[in-house]
């Protein structure tokens, strides 16, 4: 048996609304609702879904922004056995109707803001039992309904929610996530992050996406403590949000550090009450500690994927901060607790120190699976490892560090180049805010190295003077031979540069 027992994720809402009614789950502009009230609303969620003709295992496809109709929506369907299909809200009419159409979808509903003509066409057009527009009355709608407890038969394997990869050279994977799934994700994240009840957690990543699910909304669900939430994030009002509502961690990602680290000085950026931060990849050595410097909250890395879960490496939070000192890299962290990692090669041997191979990782909780894709998860999932397609090697202090993701290694005469090696090197110059590096085909060498940079406001900056600053820095065969200033970048929901449309337009 598991650390999470023989629960579902609806059991743990009666559990902490019975242990602390009173106590406030969520902040949300005005809005103050407590575990009492949020076991109330998913109770009375649950109940519309049922009058819908929502069965166990049926799948109901949300197109929400931050709000806390999506908690009602994503528990709602857990009590009943339903699947939450949350989609990115930046999705068009043509990505939905695949979402829908994969999915099996009996049930669509989209927040008013966003059913556009387009959508609407898309959904009429789909033999579906029930689409509903959300509104500002829907919490006045659903208080016809009932608030008394559930009781369906909903066992932890059973599927809670899915969601879909971002494909880049195929159609998007559904990744089915279990009940125990979530759970799991909760209670590692919480010892990850030292998480307490008396915490405050401010979440302005998207909802739809892993990381506000697995690492701070279940994480807070299962250690008792507060939301903060936030409809997105904003370096212009971020230290006003800290102040007024007081959150105790949060979670970042690339973006949001170098955001910050770009605004004037705020009167309340350093007296405040935020202690420490997760984030993703990538922050370089030099804005960790600018960053830590400046504003007095610690910075730990974690990495993981919708398909293993939770963050199966996270830098220890008390750990002095260290680096490669070949390519000034700072490490992913360490194997979390409870989970494996290993470093293997192309035929699936395991290899040692300063080798790089791909990242594999063993956890007692993986994704059940891809949706209707079974060669897929066979591909992904291989006695008990998820391979990650994402390369990597550990030294003997047992830090990992991440080299790049496979499709991101480039090949130039025979040499493998790092993405990421490139990159940092490129952002520590004090005129470049941010860049992306990827190949482009080169008829001689296989692969030529391209470089895309954006430049600070106020600063200039030439391709002589980055090739030199890079030439100094860089093997040879490591430095760009093209580059690219561009105004910005193609971004993901939450902030991640899509270096897959960079080479859609080489």
């Amino acid at each position: 048996m598991l650390i999470t027992g023989n629960k579902n994720v609806y059991d743990l809402i009666i559990e902490k609304s019975t242990l602390h009614p009173k106590k406030v789950f969520l902040y949300y502009e005005d809005q103050v609702i407590t575990y009492d009230e949020l076991r109330t609303r998913v109770n009375q969620t649950a109940d519309f879904l049922k009058t819908k003709g929502v069965e166990k295992g049926d799948k109901v496809a949300v197109l929400l922004s931050n709000r806390p109709e999506f908690y009602d929506l994503w528990f709602g369907c857990g009590a009943i056995g339903a699947v939450m299909v949350p989609i990115n809200t930046a999705s068009t009419a043509f990505e939905i109707e695949y979402f829908v159409d994969h999915s099996d979808a009996v049930g669509f509903i989209a927040e008013d803001s966003l059913f556009t003509n387009e959508i609407t066409e898309v959904v009429d057009s789909k033999d579906l039992a029930f689409q509903e527009v959300l509104d500002e009355e829907w919490g006045i709608y659903l208080q016809k309904y009932s608030s008394e407890n559930r009781e369906e038969d909903v066992q932890p394997s059973d599927v809670c929610g899915m969601m879909y990869t971002s494909g880049t050279t195929s159609k998007p994977k559904g990744v089915e996530i279990t009940h125990e799934n979530y759970l799991f994700a909760g209670e590692t994240s919480v010892r990850n992050q030292w998480l307490t009840p008396f915490d405050r957690y401010l979440i302005f990543l998207p909802l739809f996406h892993v990381n506000s699910q697995y690492y701070t909304s279940m994480a807070s669900l299962v250690v008792g403590c507060s939301i903060v939430l936030k409809k997105r994030f904003s370096s212009s009002t971020f230290w006003d949000d800290v102040q007024r509502y007081q959150p105790t961690v949060s979670s970042f990602v690339a973006t949001t550090v170098k955001m910050l680290l770009q605004t004037d000085p705020h009167p309340n950026e350093k007296d405040h009450t935020l202690k420490w931060a997760g984030y993703g990849l990538f922050v370089t050595y030099n804005e960790l500690e600018e960053f830590e410097a400046r504003f007095g909250v610690r910075l730990y890395q974690w990495f993981g994927m919708t398909e293993s879960i939770t963050t199966n490496i996270v830098t220890p939070l008390f750990d002095k901060r260290i680096r490669d000192e070949r390519t000034g890299i700072v490490p992913i962290g360490k194997p979390a607790l409870g989970h494996e990692v290993k470093i293997v090669d192309e035929e699936g041997k395991e290899l040692g120190p300063d080798q790089v191979g791909q990242i594999v990782v063993k956890s007692p909780s993986l994704m059940k699976g891809y949706y209707k894709n079974p060669e897929a998860t066979q591909e992904t999932l291989k006695d008990g490892w998820l391979y990650t397609g994402d390369s990597g090697y550990y030294l003997n202090n047992g830090y990992i560090w991440f080299v790049d993701r496979s499709k991101d290694m480039i090949k130039r005469a025979g040499e493998n180049i790092s993405s990421i090696e490139v990159e940092n090197t490129i952002r520590v110059h004090p005129s470049v805010e941010d860049c992306a590096v990827i190949s482009v085909p080169d008829h001689l060498r296989e692969e030529a190295v391209a470089a895309y940079i954006k430049v600070l406001d106020g600063e200039s900056l030439t391709e002589e003077e980055i090739k030199s600053f890079c030439e100094k820095r860089l093997s040879y065969f490591k430095v760009p031979q093209i580059y690219q200033f561009v105004e910005d970048f193609p971004r993901t929901s939450i902030g991640k540069i899509q270096k897959n449309h960079l080479r859609d337009h080489t």
